[in-house]
């Protein structure tokens, strides 16, 4: 698990984009707001020629994806559980 701050993680978003997509949870933060980049895994068929605004509407209406929303609240309870976890554990 790797949390960076938005500043931090605006350079290097190609390569934490693959570290994501090779299974390592990266966090990043903006103020008091969260997100997890993690691999997405439709559960559905996409077509070929994907339609970009589609393929977002259809993964947003997903229940089982990273683009589920959150419960009011959960961004922050992660953030306070990351800062009190160790590194290493």
């Amino acid at each position: 698990m790797a949390i960076y701050i938005i500043s931090e993680a605006k350079p290097k978003l190609g390569a934490l984009v693959k570290q994501a997509s090779a299974g390592k949870t990266i966090y990043l933060l903006n103020g008091k707001d969260m997100v997890a980049l993690v691999p997405a895994h439709p559960t559905h068929d996409l077509p070929s020629n994907l339609d970009v605004p589609a393929v977002n509407r259809r993964l947003a209406a997903s229940e089982r994806t990273p683009s589920a929303p959150w419960s009011r609240g959960d961004a922050g309870r992660l953030a306070k559980q990351a800062l009190r976890t160790k590194p290493g554990q």
